[in-house]
């Protein structure tokens, strides 16, 4: 059982043989370090107290994952790390120097949060 919260069980097989998307892992030891299970809480910045539904992996090997504010799950690094990694853009209009203003990328704003839960 990977999910301690009750409302949906998934399998940590098919969780621990998902690809690492994002930030490819520089050598076996850092790849060993992502794929470790941890156990996290889950908070919906964006919209408090709504589920989410994220999808994630790739087009042969993928997984749907149900996740509620506040609820309790074991997940491999790589996931949670996917998870806090969905952001918003922020954008402000500045001026040029020639008069016309331009669309500048000043920041993330983060939608979600995974907190490690520390086992006693």
């Amino acid at each position: 059982m990977v999910l301690i919260d009750p409302r949906k069980r998934y399998d940590k097989k098919k969780l621990s043989d998902l690809p690492i998307v994002g930030g490819k892992p520089e050598n076996e030891k850092e790849e060993k370090w992502l794929r470790e299970f941890e156990t996290y809480e889950f908070y919906n910045l964006e919209e408090p107290g709504i589920s989410q539904t994220i999808s994630y992996g790739n087009t042969k090997n993928k997984v749907s994952i149900d996740l509620f504010h506040g609820g309790k799950y074991v997940f491999p690094r790589h996931l949670a790390r996917f998870i806090e990694s969905r952001s918003i853009p922020i954008y402000k209009y500045r001026p040029d120097g020639t008069g016309a203003m331009i669309k500048t990328h000043v920041g993330e704003n983060p939608r979600f949060q995974m907190r490690q839960i520390m086992s006693a």
